[in-house]
């Protein structure tokens, strides 16, 4: 074979020599693909002494080498290896072309072909030119719409390419970070539920225009953070293209229009009737005239807000939405309780704010601002218990504040602070071990808190104990150690394992011995109480003061700190802003109403509490709208971190004046107690000295 070769390679050079030939014109290449360089002989060449050499013109780089029968792409420059095949089979029959794949801009330009034998050598130059990737065309490449209307985002590819070539087409948002997929189209099918959750239901292709090459998206009812950029990607086997669409602006709707106008109007209100309202503050007037102020003031702006915040939901998300409209229809509540005028209401709604005002604010704010994981979670056994926990809470505390039970209703908001924490953080409850270690962390606390409430009252500061509160205290101590013990039986049966959580056992038990040692010592001392001296009862009291302050803020750091360890959302800050405000309340209830207070300083924290909380909340809100509108995201991302800390604030200033009008209390009763004991002093003297002369 190869003399016969050989002599037809003599016959061909003894007519004309060896000629190389290439393409007629310049070669069109497709970005991405694969493109054909066509170098042959007319008759075939004996593979003896034969070199076949590729390069690129401009840059001399190797871009193929066949040499002594074989290709040797370990020669091969950079940018060519991998991306060049040779024809093994058709080199025999004089076809020296190559495969350049994934075509590169770069590949354009000028390529030389040359053929070397024994006896002769000849080459062919050729152009590759016209590289172009997939032609992804759009129609406006900005666009202006409405919130809440239809808008069409376009998309069209090279009709030269058939529909049925195109193997995915998607639509991403691609101004965020990370990108958001809107819509994917792949094998000849539309997939919706691919979609990011804020696009759900509002995306769509038009069916009937696929097979023409038309990928524009159908955007409905348009949102404010759907301004930004919008890119269509189109894939090929060989080829992929892409074409950017921007939404430029959204404009507001008669919704956001309302929220503006009402935002204004409640911080007007509470700008404008800030001035005369301290006048008659001050003058102490309370006139009909000045009472219709008051009410307006504390009505006017925060329903407003409550109507600007229920407006809002269209842009918010959930929680914040219901939070922060909870808080500004309820401070009204708060704002009744800490108002100088109180004691000119009617008798029956003195005695109702006073006994309700917290603990309904307390209730209503953590429930709506705990249990919108409920819908989540709902059906879980951990979530029914915490239910039930949360439901008996709100009912008992309502009962024990028209009673004036106060150390029982601090304890029964403190265990439905507990009760809100099972609700958010029901989809962790699979993971055993953090069940255990919560419910044994945050149990002590509780029970510390009741011991100490109990002694402080009781035992050292006299007070009867008598069946009703004996009653109150027992059930609350069963049912909470019973509580553990059956959450300690329940989870040690879904994991087959008694042995892992057997600190949750001893608790429950070491809680009723405990209590018990509590009743006795209570009991027996009952009547006694006048024969303790008055310093030891005050070291006594003083101490329980403190230990319960202390515990009730190791309760909130202990919610704090699983939150923040646990609950993965993106409106964690929220529920941590929470925190804080619920446990000031829970503290607050500690306390009765005041009476012992500094006229400017009840003053000013009312006024912070009716003017400033509502008008940083109408400031807040209509700034994220103003912002939202101009950027297409949020700024803040969540309107609780500014809400709720202001409101922890007045409700921490509201506290501070309860605990100086209880020292002054204090100090009177110590006063009068020394007052009674020096005239017995003087006559137990006279009687050991009864003629000092």
């Amino acid at each position: 074979m190869y003399l016969t070769a050989f002599i037809v390679y003599v016959f061909a050079v003894g007519l004309g020599g060896l000629h190389v030939h290439g393409p007629s014109g310049p070669v069109v290449a497709q970005l991405g693909g694969s493109v054909l360089l066509p170098c042959f002989v007319e008759s075939p060449l004996p593979l003896e002494g034969l070199q076949v050499e590729w390069r690129k013109k401009d840059s001399d780089s190797l871009v193929g080498l066949f040499q002594q029968g074989k290709s040797h792409p370990d020669l091969q420059s950079q940018g060519f290896r991998g991306r060049v095949d040779f024809f093994p089979h058709e080199i025999t029959k004089g076809n020296f072309s190559i495969l350049l794949k994934n075509v590169v801009e770069e590949d354009a330009g000028g390529y030389r072909c040359k053929v070397n034998t024994a006896q002769d050598s000849s080459e062919v130059i050729m152009e590759v030119s016209n590289i172009r990737g997939l032609v992804v065309t759009e129609a406006d490449q900005i666009i202006f719409a409405s919130k809440g209307e239809d808008v069409v985002l376009n998309c069209s590819v090279d009709s030269r390419v058939p529909a049925s070539e195109i193997e995915e087409v998607t639509w991403k948002k691609t101004d965020r970070d990370p990108e958001i997929l809107v819509l994917l189209y792949q094998d000849s099918e539309i997939f919706p539920d691919s979609s990011h959750e804020s696009y759900q239901g509002r995306v769509d292709f038009f069916s009937s225009e696929i097979p023409k090459g038309n990928f524009s998206l159908k955007l409905m009812d348009v949102k404010m953070e759907d301004k930004g950029e919008f890119t269509c990607e189109v894939h090929t086997r060989n080829m992929s293209g892409r074409t950017t669409v921007v939404l430029q602006g959204v404009g507001f709707a008669a919704l956001h229009i309302t929220i503006l106008v009402l935002c204004s109007v409640a911080l007007l209100v509470a700008v404008g009737f800030c001035g005369p309202v301290c006048i008659l503050l001050r003058k102490k007037v309370a006139s009909k005239e000045g009472m219709k102020r008051h009410i307006f003031l504390i009505l006017c702006p925060n329903i407003c807000m409550f109507l600007s915040f229920c407006l809002w939901s269209s842009e918010g998300f959930l929680a914040e939405i219901m939070t922060c409209s909870t808080v500004s229809i309820m401070r009204p509540v708060i704002l009744l309780k800490t108002t100088s005028y109180l004691c000119t209401l009617p008798q029956c709604l003195q005695k109702t704010v006073k006994a309700l005002a917290v603990p309904l604010y307390h209730s209503a704010i953590s429930v709506t601002g705990f249990s919108i994981v409920i819908e989540t979670f709902i059906g879980h056994p951990v979530t029914i218990i915490m239910a039930i926990v949360g439901v008996v809470a709100v009912i008992s505390s309502a009962i024990l504040a028209i009673y004036s039970f106060q150390i029982y209703l601090t304890v029964c908001l403190e265990i439905l602070n507990i009760a809100m924490l099972g609700f958010v953080l029901s989809n962790t409850w699979s993971d055993f071990n953090y069940n255990f270690e919560i419910i044994s962390v945050i149990t002590p606390p509780i029970m510390g808190m009741m011991v100490a409430l109990v002694l402080q009252r009781h035992f050292f500061q006299g007070k009867p104990f008598g069946r009703v509160h004996l009653a109150l205290s027992s059930v609350i101590v069963m049912i909470s150690s019973i509580g553990i013990i059956c959450l300690y039986i329940l989870l040690a049966i879904l994991i087959h394992d008694y042995a892992r959580g057997w600190m949750l056992l001893l608790e429950g038990i070491m809680y009723i011995v405990i209590w018990l040692g509590v009743i006795y010592l209570l009991r027996r001392q009952r009547g006694r109480n006048q024969g303790f001296s008055s310093q030891w009862r005050k070291i006594g009291y003083l101490c329980c003061t403190v230990i319960v302050p202390f515990l009730i803020v190791a309760v909130g750091a202990i919610i704090f700190h699983y939150l923040k360890l646990l609950l993965d959302r993106k409106d964690l800050n929220g529920y941590l802003a929470l925190i804080p405000l619920i446990h000031v309340l829970t503290a607050t209830c500690l306390f009765k109403h005041p009476k012992y207070l500094p006229d400017f300083l009840h003053m000013m924290i009312y006024m912070f509490g009716a003017v400033v909380l509502s008008t940083v909340s109408a400031i807040a809100l209509a700034t994220e709208l103003i912002l939202k509108a101009g950027k297409g995201a949020r700024s803040i991302g969540d309107l609780r971190v500014i809400v709720l800390p202001l409101e922890t604030v007045f409700c921490s200033a509201w506290l501070m004046l309860q605990i100086y009008d209880s020292w002054m209390k204090y100090k009177e009763s110590h006063f009068k107690e020394e007052s009674r004991a020096e005239p017995e002093i003087v006559q137990a003297m006279e009687e050991m000295n009864p003629n000092p002369e």
